[in-house]
């Protein structure tokens, strides 16, 4: 066998140990380049003098291509690699062929391959990282440090892959899709690695720029995987990249969840469809990113174009069967579902070692279809067809004939420095929301009416508002405005003069705004309009009542009827008309929170969202509007057999969409569903919460949920409305009211809904304290990091770490949070507690407070306060103090500069 190696000019050579066995494969064969300066030829020589008759293969390593002296000859005893930028000839008597196996290997005429194609390991560098692939299908991503925690990831291999060694090979210099790297395994199972430092080749603007252009180094990977390779495959549903989770190392990103937890890896994240859900099946969330970040830097980004997007975290080892399966319902219906995911019972010990399987799966399957995990998207006829520039492959497969997955990995060395690096792929909004959405308190109609609102109610609400001492800022005005949900037009019962209405509340200080989302109702003109016109998205016959209520196990078959009995009678009684009738649905209708039949806005028909866009904007001059709340839009509301306009090629384009077609258009505006909309310059809300206190979608959520979503690179996060949205009889006390608007003050923008002063006189002086806190430390330092936010995504509200990445205590406090990096906040969020502890990072703090004694004159615009600093103690960090935090008391900490320093607290 004669082996040459060419030096390129990315490496250094280091010829290092091939095995062969007696049937001529080479169990390992790696080469490193490096030395540009030489030319090196090696000689490869067989014996057979090996323990066991195993054949052993010397390498020669020589400057000059003439040189064959025998004392230039060497053994080398480690496996290593394919390195970056090295060509390969391997020319191997008896195997000259084209294997049957490999049906899309690249091998020349004379049966010579290019790359070291019967190797068991291969590596590829890009700066100080390196990227290890073994033939097995595990990898190994390594930082520039030796002594750096390695990354393990897997590729899920089916069985046809099993039936011969895999091959490897490197693009000639020059090579149009400059691929470093290309692995296949029998049945056309195939691993495609570039740099990431070769991004600005345009054969990989399609591929990886559009998501993935913030990687300076680090490696972009395709992993496409033949759908015939699948039949009779029990474990293997499509292209999947495992990576392995370890005790110590902390992962954040991902999505809000019903459950929000910091980091992700305290969760059994049970695998599912990856794409924004109003209280999906494994507890998916509306807002849904598409990167994680480790404590020890590793960035794992995944192209959100991927058809049949799937992904699991630390999933339970006992899956559901299908006799139970975990569904996605609305309404009533989650009075029936679990809170999930489900917290891994051995969080803070061994968390691997119980519960969960200790990965995060990331797949692109072949097939919605999966009897554990039932949603709306295995019910679409277009729901599997495949974009010919989002699946090709670089071996000129055929989009439907296979699975591709495509991932952006890279080592950075710690938490910071991986989440800049993710955000910079992201695209920014270029300037933050309107001054006066972050300035101003929202305020909404929504815990306290519901679906029960009026023109009185709204006039009654603002004038209280300013009696009791809160400033004017945006008043909104939420469901049931309408006579019939999209007809844009006032119920005349509720609002008997609108307009008057609307000046009314400019004159007091207030901006106006109004709740709408993509569903038309049947019956109304907007309906029978957009149906005419084929605005509406189409639809396959619909389930009868029998059908719905008899899918799933017994949680999902009694939501279901208790669902489609609300939706007909409107039950409970006592709210206006034009709601119920829902009970049987046609076609292209679907089931949603409310109670009425209705249809969705085909947002891939471009005629529809102008029509969609005018309307709300001749609305808007006719009254006054200053701007909208768009619910909903996320791909689970639309009906069984949907058929748009165009196929949707993979379900978060609906929301995006929803997000960058429509809610864009207009300055004044918020939206609750988020996927890659991250240049969208208007409010992100999280979901609607519960009044409870727990991490289960209650107060203890909100930090979770503001952290996860300055990962994700949406800073202007909108908490949801304070005190939580009183949903099924639940109404905060003082204390939870208190401590709710603690949390939320500090966050980018603030929501209130429920009335302090319909709670207590402590509540209400409590909450006016929190208003005036965010005035004295938030607002003076919110324009500038507004500013950057807008420009670099760079969050206004920072987990503890951003400070210190090398800390180590910092990576799962969940209950803290940064404002820059100059001020700390560590609300209260444990029922009855009047103290806490608080860790404080590196650098020197002084506690900031507030008197919560305020005073309130007959208008309610003069009021009396006092500021204070503890100047007299100053805390070193790393530390960790105990604080008092009496009821009216939000604990605040800011940096100080003060010389003279008093060493407080037990570091570390």
């Amino acid at each position: 066998m004669l082996l040459e190696a060419f030096a390129s000019p990315c490496g250094h050579t280091r010829a290092e140990h091939a095995w062969t066995d007696r049937t001529g494969w080479s169990r390992c064969l790696h080469t490193r380049v490096g030395d540009k300066r030489h030319y090196r030829r090696m000689l490869v020589r067989k014996h057979a003098e090996m323990r066991n008759s195993d054949d052993f293969v010397e390498s020669k390593h020589c400057s000059n291509k003439n040189d064959k002296s025998s004392d230039a000859w060497q053994t080398c005893k480690r496996r290593d690699a394919l390195a970056g930028g090295t060509m390969l000839v391997v020319c191997t008597s008896g195997q000259h062929t084209r294997d049957s196996r490999y049906p899309c290997s690249p091998w020349n005429h004379d049966g010579i391959a290019v790359a070291s194609e019967l190797a068991t390991e291969w590596s590829v560098t890009d700066g100080d990282s390196e990227l290890l692939i073994r033939n097995d299908g595990t990898i190994n991503l390594s930082g520039p440090y030796p002594s750096e925690w390695k990354q393990k990831l897997s590729l899920k291999l089916p069985d046809q892959a099993l039936v011969g060694p895999a091959r490897g090979f490197t693009g000639p210099p020059g090579a149009l899709d400059g691929v470093a790297l290309s692995v296949e395994w029998p049945g056309g199972i195939q691993l495609h690695v570039w740099r990431a430092s070769t991004m600005h080749s345009r054969c990989l603007e399609d591929k990886f720029s559009t998501w993935a252009y913030g990687i300076d180094q680090g490696y972009l990977l395709e992993f496409v995987l033949q759908k015939e390779s699948l039949r009779k495959q029990s474990c293997v549903c499509g292209a999947e990249i495992a990576l392995e989770l370890c005790d110590g190392i902390h992962w954040f990103g991902g999505a809000h969840m019903l459950r929000q937890l910091w980091p992700l890896e305290r969760a059994q994240w049970e695998i599912g469809p990856l794409y924004p859900f109003d209280h999906g099946p494994n507890g998916l969330g509306s807002v849904v990113g598409c990167h994680w970040v480790s404590s020890t830097g590793s960035v794992v980004m995944v192209d959100p174009r991927t058809p049949l997007l799937h992904f699991g975290l630390n999933s339970p080892t006992t899956s559901q069967n299908g006799r139970s399966p975990r569904y996605f319902g609305v309404g009533v219906q989650h009075l029936a579902q679990p809170i999930l995911p489900l917290i891994d019972p051995a969080q803070g010990t061994h968390v691997f070692k119980h519960g969960g399987d200790g990965l995060m799966h990331i797949q692109a399957r072949s097939s919605w279809e999966d009897k554990n995990v039932l949603h709306p998207w295995q019910n679409f006829d277009f729901a599997e067809i495949p974009s010919d520039e989002i699946c090709s492959s670089r071996t000129g497969n055929r989009p439907g004939d296979c699975a591709v997955l495509r991932l952006a990995l890279a080592a950075t060395g710690d938490a910071r420095n991986a989440t800049v690096t993710a955000l910079r792929s992201l695209r920014c909004p270029g300037q933050p929301p309107l001054s006066i959405l972050l300035e101003r308190s929202i305020w909404t109609t929504w815990a306290t009416s519901h679906a029960d609102v009026t023109q009185s109610e709204v006039l009654a609400l603002s004038r209280n508002i300013l009696k009791y001492g809160f400033r004017p800022g945006v008043l909104e005005i939420d469901d049931r405005w309408q006579a019939r949900y999209g007809d844009l037009k006032f119920d005349h019962e509720k609002f008997s003069d609108p307009k008057q209405m609307v000046k009314d509340l400019h004159d007091l200080g207030f901006l106006v705004t109004l709740w709408v989302m993509p569903f038309f109702q049947e019956g109304s003109e907007a309906y029978r309009e957009a149906s005419e016109r084929g605005y509406l998205v189409k639809g396959g016959p619909p389930p009868t009542a029998i059908q719905e209520i008899s899918v799933g196990g017994v949680g999902q078959r009694l939501g279901s009827t208790v669902k489609v009995l609300v939706d007909e009678y409107d039950w409970p009684p006592g709210h206006w008309e034009g709601g119920g009738r829902g009970g049987k649905l046609r076609s292209g209708q679907f089931r949603w929170w409310g109670t009425q039949p209705v249809g969705a806005l085909d947002l891939t028909n471009n005629a529809a969202i102008d029509w969609f866009v005018a309307r709300l904007k001749r609305f808007q001059d006719n009254f006054g509007i200053d701007g909208f709340k768009f619910d909903a839009g996320e791909p689970c509301f639309l009906p069984k057999g949907a058929v748009t306009s165009r196929p949707l090629h993979y379900p978060g384009e609906y929301t995006q969409l929803w997000v960058k077609q429509v809610a864009s258009q207009f300055p004044v505006s918020e939206v609750r569903s988020a996927y890659s909309t991250t240049e969208y310059s208007g409010l992100i809300r999280m979901g609607d919460r519960d009044t409870v206190w727990g991490l289960d979608n209650g107060l203890q959520s909100l930090i979770p949920a503001l952290l996860t979503s300055s990962v994700l690179g949406y800073p202007f996060c909108l908490p949801d409305m304070i005190g939580g949205n009183a949903y099924w009889g639940q109404y905060p006390d003082t204390e939870l009211m208190v401590r709710w608007a603690q949390v939320s003050v500090m966050m980018p923008a603030v929501q209130w809904s429920i009335p302090p002063w319909d709670i207590s006189d402590i509540a209400l002086k409590a909450c006016l304290a929190a208003e005036r806190a965010r005035e004295e430390v938030l607002l003076p330092r919110l324009p500038a990091l507004a500013r950057m936010a807008s420009q670099t995504l760079v969050p206004i509200c920072r987990p503890l770490w951003w400070l210190d990445p090398t800390d180590e205590e910092t990576f799962a406090i969940d209950d803290q949070f940064l404002i820059g990096d100059d001020v700390i906040v560590a609300p209260v969020v444990q029922e009855g507690a009047r103290w806490r502890k608080v860790y404080l990072p590196k650098g020197e703090w002084t506690q900031w407070g507030i008197d919560s004694r305020v005073n309130i004159n007959g208008t309610g615009r003069s009021y009396h306060r006092h500021f204070y600093t503890n100047a007299d103690m100053i805390f070193i960090g790393p530390c960790w103090i105990v604080v008092d935090a009496p009821i009216e008391r939000l604990p605040i900490f800011m940096k100080s500069d003060d010389s003279s320093l008093l060493t407080v607290g037990t570091a570390g």
